[in-house]
């Protein structure tokens, strides 16, 4: 009796488990330097992005190492979305208006860095990814992100 109990147990998430089986097609979001990524560039300032171009091509391992998903240390960053307003990734951007020195000779130095007006900044993403636009956001004072800007992307 015990075993035709746990026979019909089994049998039944076997069955329930096949029902609800769907086929899910899973992007990558990490982009490697072996492959096409979307390469998107931009020319900042503290309160206006402006795209420069997308490009397609192998990301440089300088662009890689600075991008991650959104930490505690990111002051902006990037969200994307598709045509139907689907959120897709985000991607912490640092503060690209700071400029850390990373010289010799300024390790006594209380401060590392310093602000700077404007900066040329690129993110990639994964070729599989079509977005439509993205949107800019900036930490306030409290930690939350404030979306500011909004970038229709050509199609």
């Amino acid at each position: 009796m015990r075993y035709l109990f746990i026979l019909a147990f089994v049998f039944s998430f076997t069955v329930m488990a096949e029902k609800d089986l769907k086929e899910i097609d899973l992007i990558k979001l990490h982009v490697s330097p072996n492959q096409d990524a979307k390469i998107f560039t931009f020319h900042g300032t503290p309160d206006l992005f402006t795209l420069k171009k997308i490009e397609v091509q192998k990301p440089k391992e300088r662009i890689l190492k600075k991008l991650k998903f959104v930490s505690d240390d990111d002051k902006y960053a990037v969200k994307l979305f598709d045509n139907s307003g689907r959120h897709l990734i985000t991607l912490g951007i640092g503060n690209p208006f700071y400029a850390s020195y990373e010289h010799i000779g300024y390790e006594d130095r209380a401060y590392m860095g310093g602000p700077v007006s404007a900066n040329n900044l690129s993110i990639a993403i994964p070729i599989e990814l079509n977005p439509s636009y993205l949107i800019i956001s900036r930490r306030d004072v409290t930690g939350k992100f404030i979306d500011f800007q909004e970038i229709l992307l050509p199609q």
